[in-house]
Parts: C-alpha cells; structure tokens; sequence
C-alpha cells in the first residue's frame, strides 16, 4: 500500500473517531438536558406537593372545627384565633426568611422550615388545653414562612414567560385544592377515630415525605437564571423603597389581601354556616347532627377541589391566550372574576337557612369566578419584579395576606358573631329551654350542659348563632369588592413595570456578555491564539 493510500486513511480514521467522537459528545449535552429537564419538574412537583399538604391542614381544621370547639370549650371568637395565631411568628420570621432567600440557600431554608412545621403540626394534636393547643398551632408560621416566599420564586427562575404561568397554575391548584381535600381528610379520619386530634395527624408525614424529597431532587437556580440575566441583590431598605413605589405591587397587594380575606373568612366558617343553617329547619332536625355536619364538610370539600381546579386552570389559559393581544388582561380577568363571585356568595348566604340544593350551586359558581385570580396574581407579581427581590416581595405581600386577610379574617368573624349574638331577636332557642335562666348573661349556653359526645352544634342556640354568623360574613362580601377593584387599578401600571423588569434584564445581559467578551479577549491576547468562537468550529466540521 503506497504512502498516499495510507495517508488518505489515516484522515478518514481520523475523521471518523473525530464524527463518532462528536456524535458522543451531542449525545452527552442531550442526556444532561434531559435530566436538568427532568429535575425542574421534580422541583415544581415538589413545592406543589407540600403547598398541597400546607392548605390541608390550614383548611382541614374547618372540617373539625365544631369538635374542636366542644372538646376544649371554645368560643367562636377563641375558634377563629386557632386560624389566626398563627400570624405572629409568620409575621417574625417572614422578613427574614424573604430577605435570607434572596441571598443564601433556598433548599437549606426549605428543609428547616417544612421539618418545623410538620413536628409543631404533629406536637400540636396532643395538646391537652385550648390555650396549649393554640400556641403550639401558631408555631406552624415559622414553617409557612421558610416556604410561601421561597417556592413562586423558585419556580419563576427556573422557567420564564407563558411556561412560568403554567407551572405557576398548578402550584396554585394546591390552595383550592388542599383546602378542599382538607375538609374531607380532616372530618373522615376523625370520625374514622372517632376523636379529632387523628385528623391532624395526617399532614405531618407528609411534611417529613417532603422534607426526604427535597433533600434528593429539589433544584435551586440561580436568581434570575429563566431570564437569563446574573443581577447583584441590593440592600433591604432598598428593596423596601422600591417596592412602596411600584404601582403594581401596591395595587396586587391590596387585591390579593382582600381576595385572602374573603377566602379565609367562608374556609373556616363556611361548614359551620351551611350547617347551622340546616339545622334550624324542622325536617333536618330529625338527622344525626354529626352525620350532617360531615355530609356539609364532604360536600363543601367537594365543590372547593373542582371549583379550584376550574378556576385556576381558566384563569390561567385565558391569561395565557389573551396576553399577546390584550398586555392588561391578566389584572381584568382577576378584577371582574371576584366582583362577579360577590353577589353569588351573597346568594349563598342568604339561601343556606333553605334548601341545600340553591346553597351548594351559588357557592359552585361564586368560588369559581373568586378562584381565576389565583395564578394570575402571582404571575403578574413575578414579571414585574426584579429577580433578585422576588423572594422579598412575595414573602413581603403573603404577610399583608396574612395578617390582614385569611389569618385575620376568622377571628374577626368569630369575634363579631360572639359580639352579635346578644343583638339578634331570633326567639328561636327559647322554644327549647325550660328556664331562661340557662343563659349567661351573654346569651350563650354553658358548655358543660352540652353533650359533645352527642352533638357537636347546640340545637337550642342555632337560630340565633346562625343568624349572628350570617352578619359577620355580610361584612367580609364588602372587603371582596374592594379587592375587585384594586385588581382594575393594577391595569393602570403593569404594562409599564412589566416593561422596566424586561429592561432591566436586557441591559444585565449585555453587560454579562460584554464581561465574558472581555475575559475571553484577554486570555486570548495571553495565549496568543486568534479568537475563535465554539459555534463557528461546530458549524465548520459539520460542513
């Protein structure tokens, strides 16, 4: 063989090894996608997880709340404080954890906060008092803290644009939706049991599930890494400065406080409500009132799982079609879906002393025009945020949810159905008592004369605590309106604060690649080898 012919093979072995060698190479970037692909969506499963067990358990506790009450001889003041005492180590910790998350290891803040929370949950069921029962329950904030500001913004850097909005859709399935399996899980183990406290006892494994889960699969980008832009975190009086000048934000805010209000207020009272209500009519008297009042929980869970489910995932493609053509949608969609669901939860309130038929459908469809909001708002706030003060901002707006909307919300219903019941003229609980005398000076029943064992609901009393309740929720209907019309002002600023966070991310990019460009001339000119760019060698050799 002459030395041409040799040669001649030698480059095509060599081509051929340099092919393979390639080929091998694309095959590699391909796997590492596929599995960096993979880990995203473990990550959104994840946090959509335990987002799902949080609201079981901060809802579920509705489902058993008239047990509760009987059990530790709560009034309704002291029953709306159990959804409410919550707020004060959130409100401690929240800041912290929002600022921390902007700065250090999200998934460290993860797994320390959700382990807190499922052992102050788990601890809490065996508590013997109501005072006991109430403080080790409000230990659950540090836990909520560590996680309600740390997961949209995970989520947001990991995905940008219309996919960012699907995946936050179904991470906002789990309010709805966990709040509804909550009523049903809660009062079907405790009856099951046969004893409340089991009710609470489920959410904790899942919470240690979590926990195992986060620490093998959970991902943690870099802030801003879907926009693909590297910022520098600022000082937290900076971040405080920016977002009480950002339109949106303040107006998002005030909506989504509101919205939480309402939310809270009909989640905690509303089973106790439509019972009541059904109690007072002579043909459910004769009905087991344990019995009626776990048919009310089931049903009620029922209607909030799908009426959540229906109300994020249209909320969501609606926003996702329209938002090319129409930039203001998505704070429309959200403003005229919550003003549409006042006058139906009104509907509601005035027909559950009726049949239960009218009740549930206005319920059905007033929760599912309240419940378009859900992804939109979080979504609204993650575009038009900076990356890097995402986590502060949304740690920031859950404390404002928080204190002034779900958190406070039943105690204030609570404390004003205590403070009307003297006021209300029903002459409905006389019928049953043999002496006036019976009553405190307040007008309620002593509770020991009450048989929890037999009834959780004082038959003799439920006119008038219907009624009282009823009064208490009007006001709430008053909040959701507000929250209507500040979702309606969010039109007037997001395209604007939209358009300044896709700036801000385009200049941090030109800036980045003009570093690398920098660096990469540099190390050139040391080595003194011409600038060669990798895409232009790939191009060439598959040429």
């Amino acid at each position: 063989m002459d030395a041409g012919t040799d040669s001649q093979l030698a480059e095509t072995t060599s081509d051929g090894n340099k092919e393979k060698f390639q080929l091998t190479e694309n095959e590699t970037v391909q796997v590492e996608s596929n599995k960096r692909s993979r880990l995203k969506v473990a990550t959104v499963c994840i946090l959509c997880f335990f987002n799902l067990t949080y609201y079981m358990d901060r809802f579920g506790i509705a489902g058993i709340l008239t047990a509760i009450q009987c059990d530790l001889g709560a009034t309704d003041s002291q029953a709306g404080l159990l959804q409410t005492a919550f707020i004060i180590p959130y409100v401690i910790f929240s800041p912290v954890v929002g600022y921390l998350g902007d700065r250090y290891s999200r998934r460290l803040i993860l797994v320390l906060g959700i382990f807190f929370w499922s052992c102050a949950t788990l601890t809490a069921s065996f508590m013997p008092e109501l005072w006991s029962f109430i403080v080790v329950r409000s230990l659950t904030g540090v836990g909520e803290a560590c996680f309600s500001s740390l997961a949209p913004a995970i989520i947001s850097d990991l995905y940008a644009s219309n996919v960012r909005s699907k995946y936050l859709a179904v991470y906002y399935f789990a309010i709805p939706v966990g709040s509804g399996l909550g009523y049903i899980i809660f009062a079907e183990v405790a009856t099951a049991a046969d004893d409340w406290r089991w009710g609470l006892r489920v959410t904790p494994v899942f919470g240690f599930i979590t926990v195992v889960l986060i620490l093998l699969f959970l991902q943690d980008p870099p802030r801003g890494q879907s926009e693909g832009s590297r910022m520098k975190t600022t000082s937290w009086m900076n971040d405080l400065k920016y977002f009480a000048t950002h339109g949106s934000y303040i107006w998002i805010s005030i909506a989504t406080t509101a919205v939480a209000f309402i939310a809270g207020a009909f989640g905690a009272w509303g089973p106790k409500y439509i019972t009541l209500g059904l109690v007072t009519q002579e043909e459910q008297q004769s009905e087991d009132i344990s019995d009626l009042l776990g048919r009310v929980s089931l049903v009620f869970g029922f209607i909030t799982v799908v009426t959540g489910l229906m109300g994020v995932i249209f909320g969501s493609l609606m926003g996702t079609k329209l938002r090319g053509k129409y930039p203001t949608i998505d704070p429309e969609i959200c403003g005229f879906g919550v003003l549409a669901s006042v006058p139906l939860i009104f509907a509601m309130t005035i027909l559950a002393r009726g049949p239960e038929a009218p009740t549930y459908i206005t319920f059905f469809f007033g929760q599912w025009f309240l419940n378009l909001n859900w992804a939109l708002a979080t979504d609204m706030l993650m575009y038009t945020i900076v990356p890097t003060r995402r986590s502060s901002a949304k740690a920031l707006q859950i404390l404002l949810n928080h204190v002034l909307g779900d958190a406070g919300s039943p105690y204030i219903i609570g404390l004003l159905s205590d403070a009307f019941k003297p006021l209300v003229d029903s002459g409905y609980s006389t019928k049953y008592l043999a002496s006036p005398s019976s009553f405190l000076r307040n007008g309620t029943l002593p509770i020991e004369e009450q048989d929890c064992d037999l009834s959780p609901i004082d038959v003799t009393t439920a006119e008038r605590d219907f009624t009282a309740l009823q009064y208490a929720l009007f006001i709430a209907l008053f909040i959701q309106v507000l929250g209507a019309f500040a979702f309606i002002a969010t039109s007037w600023t997001i395209i604007d604060d939209k358009a300044e966070v896709d700036r801000a991310a385009a200049i941090n990019r030109i800036k980045n690649d003009n570093s690398v460009q920098s660096e990469s001339t540099v190390d050139d000119s040391i080595s003194n080898k011409p600038t060669v760019t990798p895409p232009t060698i790939v191009i060439s050799e598959y040429l």
